[in-house]
């Protein structure tokens, strides 16, 4: 595989903007997934379990929308600008990396996000989807029930065990902003 750089080709306000538009989606989904497992993880971590599990949910329930959404984004946004800057020839037609190709490698690191959380993420996932529901729903038991022995009472086990849940959700989660990263980090250097 080589690098080689093309001749600096003048480009419309439309592809600038998609060029803009494709490094900062990146860069900032790299950032709040980095975020997630850099700061809010360690910090729900010192919550008591049952919060911990609610408050994990609840940022579950909004990430899995902003940032595949950001991705897939910026995929386009880096697949637009391949689109409008090669020639009329198409896709290339061998492995070799060109600096004109290289936002097509970057659109393909945004989307590489999908699959690494379906085979890093996916257990840990739904282990930790069931017990953030669990916890939802006993918020929801009453105080006067809660005194009459309704409710879940986590074991020291229990309590552990979803503590290294989230923990390990935390650390491959790691792997998304990394990915994210190296497509801003590759479409900057197309564009440079």
């Amino acid at each position: 595989m080589s690098i080689s750089i093309n001749a600096p080709v003048e480009v419309s306000g439309a592809v600038r903007g998609a060029q803009v538009a494709s490094v900062f989606i990146s860069a900032a989904a790299a950032g709040g997934t980095l975020g997630l497992s850099t700061f809010f993880v360690p910090g729900i971590l010192e919550s008591p379990t049952a919060l911990m599990l609610r408050q994990w949910g609840r940022m579950y329930h909004a990430g899995k929308i902003v940032f595949p959404g950001a991705a897939a984004t910026a995929a386009v946004a880096f697949g637009y600008v391949y689109y409008a800057t090669t020639n009329a020839a198409g896709l290339p037609t061998s492995l070799e990396v060109t600096a004109s190709n290289l936002p097509l490698v970057a659109a393909g690191l945004c989307l590489s996000i999908i699959p690494y959380t379906m085979l890093a993420l996916l257990p840990t996932n739904k282990l930790l989807i069931a017990k953030a529901a669990e916890a939802e729903e006993d918020a929801q038991v009453s105080k006067a029930d809660r005194a009459a022995g309704a409710g879940v009472a986590y074991t020291a086990q229990e309590e552990e065990s979803a503590k290294q849940l989230v923990d390990r959700w935390g650390l491959l989660s790691l792997g998304r902003p990394i990915l994210l990263g190296a497509a801003a980090i590759v479409g900057l250097v197309a564009y440079l």
